[in-house]
């Protein structure tokens, strides 16, 4: 693959998801932490035995809409109840299980399970990652020290915008930037220019990509509706896979920290692929 290190290119989105597996939040700025952009996938959905909810199994937690406002996480059900959680939570602590780990987190309280139970159908609550917990990126593509909050496996992920827009030509219009989760969509670049990228100086910060992200059926989730459909995944497979594996876009982890912004600058500092 040609990448043109000397393209201009520029931050054209930023997203977050304060709760993981619900509904991502475009934001104009955000800074860059050790474990990813500040708050995002800084609360999860657990069942009745502490083990992570999302898309894949409750596909309307796209709908369910989390924002963070003045020191307090806001979940907004169907119905327009609204239940606020502060930041600094000081519920009991819960062991609660992402991917086969066992996480130390805090239980935000019955008002926040009674919404989610109420909105995904069976027993469920809310947890924040407890403060001081290092959650371990796998060494096999980060550093050590490096760690992630709730997300499934990296701080970061990046993407561009002429990728999507090269999806949405071939499958179709539903073909929306939120079915990929991105937390950074990169303009100006060509589409999956990102395949060949592995340092990225992004305004005042610097995040490596380290490994593509493998994509599942959450892609086929209607980021409005909540409902499955469309045939994303197996349009992306027909043209994106490899090793058995659809791809689409990059995990990365940050390197120098900072406030991102979109319209700030992206240089390309290292390609690799």
């Amino acid at each position: 693959m040609h990448v043109d290190v000397d393209a201009t290119l520029w931050v054209e989105g930023l997203f977050i998801h304060p709760v993981k597996a619900c509904r991502a939040v475009p934001v104009a700025a955000a800074e860059l932490l050790s474990k990813g952009l500040r708050h995002d996938r800084e609360f999860m959905v657990v069942d009745e035995h502490g083990v992570f909810i999302t898309q894949r199994e409750c596909p309307a937690l796209a709908r369910l809409a989390a924002s963070v406002h003045g020191g307090a996480l806001s979940l907004c059900g169907d119905d327009g109840r609204v239940v606020e959680v502060p930041l600094d939570v000081a519920g009991p602590d819960m062991e609660v299980e992402l991917w086969g780990e066992t996480v130390a987190g805090t239980d935000c309280g019955a008002a926040a399970a009674g919404l989610l139970t109420n909105f995904v159908g069976s027993t469920a609550r809310l947890v924040r990652m407890r403060d001081g917990v290092v959650r371990p990126v796998d060494l096999d593509y980060a550093e050590p020290g490096d760690e992630v909050g709730f997300a499934d496996g990296f701080p970061l992920l990046v993407t561009t915008a002429a990728a999507i827009s090269a999806l949405r030509e071939a499958i179709g219009p539903h073909v929306d930037v939120r079915r990929f989760r991105p937390n950074i969509v990169v303009g100006g670049a060509e589409a999956f220019a990102e395949d060949g990228w592995q340092t990225l100086a992004i305004g005042e910060t610097v995040i490596d990509l380290v490994k593509p992200c493998a994509r599942c059926r959450v892609l086929d989730v209607d980021p409005d509706t909540g409902v499955a459909g469309g045939g994303v995944l197996r349009a992306l497979a027909t043209t994106r896979t490899r090793d058995r594996r659809v791809l689409f876009g990059e995990n990365a982890v940050p390197r120098k920290l900072g406030r991102v912004a979109v319209g700030d600058p992206v240089r390309v500092l290292k390609t690799s692929r």
